[in-house]
């Protein structure tokens, strides 16, 4: 749905909050491109090493 997702837990994922961080991966990279100036290079804590203009 472009910009919007749906996210399913099971019932012993109790501990998600507002506010969790969550992180996923583009599944279609050309929407990613056409949509954002940029995208944030992570590293496996989330911390941004990088950001980095999109050209498409």
């Amino acid at each position: 749905m472009d910009q919007h997702t749906f996210v399913r837990l099971p019932e012993e994922a109790q501990d998600i909050e507002v506010g969790d961080i969550v992180a996923f991966g583009a599944s279609h990279p050309c929407l990613t491109f056409d949509k954002w100036r940029q995208i944030l290079l992570v590293d496996d804590q989330l911390n941004v090493k990088e950001r980095m203009a999109t050209y498409f």
